[in-house]
C-alpha cells in the first residue's frame, strides 16, 4: 500500500466569535420616530377619532357571546402555535442546539411579553434569554432580531400576495396601482431568494449578513401566514353578526394594520397605530362595533396570552441542557483512528476527501459505519455511498432528520447504481448526473486502437523528455507555485466533491511528479484504498510538454498496479446531453459547452475506460432541482478552506454542527 504520512489532528476546545448586541440605543431612537409617525398619521384621522361613540363600544363589547369569546380563543392559540415555531425553525437555522420543545415554549413566552409590553428587541431578548438555558444574552439578542427580521420579511410578501388577490385602494390609489406595487415586491422577493440560493453570504460595510436557505424562507412564509390568518379569524370572530365584514374582506386590512403596530413597538402590539391603520382600511364599516371587537380581541389575543407567559417566566429555570451525542461529526483535517479504519476498508478510495477537513460524517448509531455529508448553502448532502456497515436505507432518514435541524433539504450526491436504486425504493426522486471514468487495472494495456491517441501523447511526452514517478517526499514549494499558477489561469479552483490544494492535503495522498531536465513540470495526486485509486488533482506547469498529463496518469496506473490495487478511477465525467431526457438535456448540453470541459472529455476517454453511472437524489423533484443548483455553485464557487487547526471553529461559527459533549472516538493519526 501506498504510505500515507501520518498527521496530528488539531486538539483544543474550539472558541466560537463573540456575537454581538444589537444596537439597542438605536432601535429606541428608531422606536421613537416611527411612533412620532404614527402620530401624526393620527393627527389626520383626528376627526373620526374624536367621533367615537364609547357609549356605544361598550354597549358592543357586552354583546359578545361566550361562543365568540371561545372561537376567538381557538383561534389565538393557533397562532400562538405558528408563532411558537418561529423560534424552534430560527433556533435550528443558526445552530444554538437548543431543543425544539424548549425554543418554541421560550418562543411563544417572549412574542406575548414583548407585543405587550412594546420595545420587543430588548424585551424578547430578555425573557429568552431568562429562558433558554446555555444561551448569552448576546446569542438571545441575536435570536429576537432574527425573528424579528424574519416575521418582517415575511410579512411584507405576504402582503403582497393578500393585496394581489384581495385589493385594497390605498392612500388614494386604485385596485391596479396596488396591485402593481405587490407585484414590485413579490419581484424584489424573488431577487432575494436567488441572492440566497447563489450569494447567501453578504458583506456590508463591518456587517456580515448571512441569508436563510431557501426552504427556511418557505417555512417563515408558512408561519407566517399561519400566524396571522388565525390572529384575523380571532378578531373576525368578535365582531357582531351584522357587522358587514367578511373574513376574506378584513384580512388584507388586519394584515397591513398588524405590520404597523409591530414595526411601530408600542405597547399591546402597536395600541393606537393599529387601530388608526385598520379605521382608516375600513372606512365604511361601522365604528362602534369594529372598535368593540377590536377591544374584546386585544383581551384575548395580547392580555390572556400575557398573564400565561408571566406564569409561566416566573416559573422557568435555567438548567443547563440535557447532554446530547450528535450522530454528525465535524469536519477535522484528520481522521480519528477508527473512522480511518473504516474508510480504508472501503472500496471508495475518493473518501480521502475526509481529510481536507471540509466535509463531516453522518455515523451509524452503532458508529460501525457512515456517510461522508457535504454541507452548501442550501443542502446537506451526503456523498458517494455510505462505507462501512451502513445501509442508505438507514441513513437516508437520518440525513432528513439533519438537513430539516439546519433548515436545509436533504440531498445525496454521485450514488452508486445499488444505492440510487434503494433511494428510489424509500420514495426519493433519482436521476443521473455523472459517469464514473474507471480502469481494470490488470487488463490495462496500450495495444487497444481505442487507445491509440494516448500512445501518440506519451511518445510526444517521452521525446520532451518528461520522467514520470512517485515520489514519497515532494516538493512541496515548488508544487504549491505550480497549483497556484494553475488556479489563477483558470479563475480559482473547483471545490465540494473536488479535491483543492493544500499542502497538508496533498502530503495525504500518493503524489506523482513529472520532471524534465529535473524541473518539475507538474503533477497528479490520487487518493489510495485497498482496492482501487482514484484521480484527484492534475496540475501541470505553464511550460508542461504536450502529453505530461497523459504521462503522469500511465505512471499512476503502474504505481496503483504495483500497490496491489484491482481499478483507477479517472473521476467522474457529466453524461453527455444526448443521453438525457427531459428539462435536463438542456443542463447538460450547456455544461458540454462549457470551457475546458470538451477537453477533460477528451482526455480521460482516450484511456478508454468503463463507464459507470452516478446518481444524484432527494426527497422530491423540486429538491432534487435545488440541490443541483446548490451543488453546482459549491463545486464551482466554494468558500476559503479554513486552515487546520481552525477547522472546528470555522465550522461552529457557520452554524455546521454543535460542539458534542463526548466525542465518540478519541482522537489521533491514522495511516492508510
Amino acid at each position: 500500500m501506498a504510505h500515507i504520512k501520518p498527521r496530528k489532528m488539531a486538539t483544543g476546545t474550539a472558541q466560537v466569535a463573540p456575537l454581538r448586541l444589537p444596537g439597542w440605543g438605536a432601535a429606541l431612537r428608531r422606536q421613537l420616530v416611527i411612533i412620532a409617525l404614527l402620530l401624526g398619521f393620527a393627527l389626520l384621522l383626528r376627526d373620526r377619532i374624536a367621533a367615537l361613540d364609547w357609549g356605544a363600544i361598550g354597549a358592543a363589547f357586552a354583546q359578545v357571546s361566550g361562543l365568540q369569546w371561545s372561537f376567538a380563543a381557538l383561534a389565538s392559540a393557533g397562532s400562538f402555535a405558528a408563532l411558537a415555531n418561529y423560534d424552534a425553525l430560527l433556533h435550528r437555522a443558526l445552530g444554538t442546539a437548543q431543543p425544539a420543545a424548549r425554543a418554541r415554549r421560550a418562543g411563544w413566552v417572549a412574542i406575548a411579553m414583548s407585543q405587550t409590553v412594546g420595545f420587543g428587541l430588548i424585551s424578547g431578548a430578555l425573557v429568552r434569554w431568562r429562558m433558554l438555558p446555555g444561551l448569552s444574552l448576546r446569542e438571545a439578542s441575536r435570536l429576537t432580531a432574527a425573528v424579528a427580521a424574519s416575521f418582517l420579511a415575511a410579512w411584507t410578501l405576504l402582503c403582497a400576495l393578500v393585496l394581489i388577490a384581495l385589493p385594497l385602494p390605498l392612500a388614494g390609489h386604485g385596485v391596479w396601482a396596488v396591485r402593481a406595487l405587490a407585484g414590485g415586491v413579490l419581484l424584489a422577493g424573488g431577487a432575494l431568494c436567488a441572492l440566497a440560493l447563489w450569494q447567501p453570504g453578504i458583506k456590508l460595510a463591518r456587517w456580515h449578513l448571512r441569508l436563510p436557505t431557501l426552504p427556511v424562507m418557505g417555512r417563515i412564509m408558512w408561519l407566517c401566514l399561519l400566524d396571522t390568518a388565525f390572529a384575523a379569524l380571532a378578531l373576525w370572530a368578535l365582531l357582531p353578526t351584522g357587522s358587514g365584514i367578511g373574513a376574506l374582506a378584513l384580512y388584507p386590512a388586519f394584515l397591513i394594520a398588524l405590520g404597523v403596530g409591530f414595526v411601530s413597538g408600542a405597547p399591546g402590539g402597536g395600541v393606537g397605530p393599529f387601530e388608526v391603520t385598520l379605521l382608516a382600511l375600513l372606512p365604511h364599516s361601522k365604528t362602534a362595533p369594529l372598535m368593540a371587537a377590536i377591544l374584546a380581541w386585544r383581551l384575548v389575543y395580547y392580555a390572556a396570552p400575557a398573564m400565561l407567559a408571566m406564569g409561566a417566566l416566573a416559573f422557568a429555570e435555567r438548567a443547563p441542557p440535557d447532554p446530547a451525542r450528535p450522530f454528525l461529526l465535524p469536519p477535522a483535517p484528520a481522521l480519528t483512528p477508527r473512522l480511518a479504519k473504516l474508510v480504508a476498508q472501503s472500496d471508495q478510495p475518493e473518501l480521502g476527501l475526509l481529510s481536507q477537513g471540509e466535509h463531516m460524517v453522518l455515523l451509524t448509531p452503532d458508529t460501525q459505519g457512515g456517510w461522508m455529508i457535504g454541507r452548501t448553502s442550501q443542502a446537506l448532502v451526503g456523498l458517494l455511498n455510505p462505507f462501512g456497515t451502513a445501509e442508505i436505507s438507514h441513513l437516508l432518514p437520518l440525513l432528513k432528520a439533519q438537513a430539516r435541524d439546519q433548515g436545509r433539504i436533504a440531498c445525496a450526491y454521485k450514488l452508486g447504481a445499488r444505492a440510487a436504486a434503494v433511494a428510489r425504493r424509500s420514495g426519493w426522486h433519482v436521476a443521473p448526473v455523472a459517469m464514473e471514468c474507471w480502469l481494470d487495472l490488470a487488463a490495462f494495456t496500450l495495444e487497444p486502437p481505442s487507445r491509440s491517441g494516448l500512445r501518440r501523447k506519451l511518445r510526444k511526452a517521452s521525446k520532451a523528455g518528461v520522467i514520470c514517478a512517485l515520489e514519497e517526499n515532494p516538493n512541496l514549494h515548488k508544487l504549491s507555485q505550480i497549483a497556484a499558477h494553475w488556479a489563477q489561469a483558470r479563475g480559482g479552483e473547483r471545490g465540494f466533491s473536488m479535491g483543492r490544494y493544500s499542502a497538508d492535503y496533498i502530503a495525504e495522498q500518493a503524489v506523482i511528479i513529472a520532471r524534465r531536465n529535473d524541473t518539475i513540470v507538474g503533477f497528479a495526486s490520487f487518493h489510495t484504498g485497498h482496492t482501487a485509486w482514484a484521480l484527484d488533482l492534475m496540475r501541470p506547469a505553464p511550460d508542461a510538454p504536450d502529453g505530461t498529463m497523459q504521462a503522469l496518469i500511465s505512471a499512476g496506473i503502474d504505481a496503483a498496479r504495483a500497490d496491489g490495487a484491482g481499478q483507477l478511477s479517472l473521476a467522474a465525467l457529466p453524461p453527455r446531453a444526448a443521453d438525457i431526457d427531459g428539462p435536463a438535456r438542456k443542463i447538460w448540453d450547456r455544461a458540454e459547452k462549457g470551457a475546458g470541459a470538451a477537453g477533460l472529455r477528451q482526455f480521460k476517454m482516450g484511456f478508454a475506460p468503463r463507464l459507470s453511472p452516478r446518481y444524484i437524489a432527494a426527497p422530491s423533484r423540486g429538491a432534487s432541482m435545488l440541490g443541483a443548483a446548490a451543488i453546482a455553485r459549491a463545486i464551482h464557487a466554494p468558500p476559503a478552506l479554513c486552515p487546520p487547526s481552525q477547522t472546528q471553529i470555522c465550522a461552529l461559527n457557520e452554524g455546521q454542527i454543535h460542539p458534542p459533549t463526548s466525542a465518540p472516538f478519541k482522537s489521533g493519526s491514522h495511516s492508510s
